[in-house]
């Protein structure tokens, strides 16, 4: 977003934060103060999310030219549920030519490499093969509440919390950037501090 664009610091720009303590305490403010001020872009169908989403993937388009790959990385959520962008340079680095994206399901894996569902073969020099991975927020070690109850099975499919705190149910139980706290928004430190000073 405008003004938001990632930015190096200068030289002189990290001394005078050093310099001058308040200068950088000023700085930091003002982006605190003006990440507050969006807020109405994370609120469903306002204007503001309408512009952000307008502008994000017009950003994205801009950035890599190649309309299968627009159609599978601009996203269709809405802003605030994930992650919009995908970084400085990314999109970029892309559409260089010894880059070749592949869509689609590997139906097998021959010792030339894999195979997708097209019938088309890749051949790789390495496979990394990275699947599995339990996102989910159920523990990994045993966890009941007073009534016996185990938070896994309680959050097996949908984790409650308040504020990314504490859940119900399990009254001693407190979390640091829990579930369903804002962790993916560049303001999660914010959020973080403000959770401590609750603390």
């Amino acid at each position: 977003m405008p003004g938001y664009e990632a930015r190096t610091f200068s030289h002189q720009e990290k001394l005078d934060f050093q310099k001058y303590p308040q200068k950088h305490l000023d700085y930091r403010r003002t982006g605190e103060t003006d990440g507050n001020a969006i807020f109405p872009l994370f609120l469903t169908e306002s204007q503001q999310q309408q512009q952000a989403m307008a502008f994000f993937g017009q950003g994205m388009t801009n950035h890599n030219p190649d309309a299968d790959l627009q159609e599978e990385l601009v996203p269709k959520w809405n802003v605030g549920c994930r992650r919009r962008t995908l970084g400085t340079s990314y999109l970029e680095a892309l559409s260089d030519p010894k880059f070749s994206i592949v869509y689609g399901e590997i139906t097998n894996i021959t010792t030339r490499g894999p195979v997708t569902k097209n019938g088309r073969e890749h051949p790789v020099d390495v496979l990394v093969c990275a699947t599995g991975f339990d996102t989910t927020f159920k523990p990994r070690f045993p966890l009941k509440g007073p009534h016996g109850v185990s938070r896994g099975d309680k959050w097996a499919t949908n984790p409650e919390a308040y504020l990314g705190m504490a859940a119900a149910g399990f009254p001693d139980y407190f979390m640091y950037l829990g579930q369903i706290v804002r962790l993916a928004m560049p303001r999660c430190w914010w959020g973080s501090k403000h959770k401590r000073t609750i603390s």
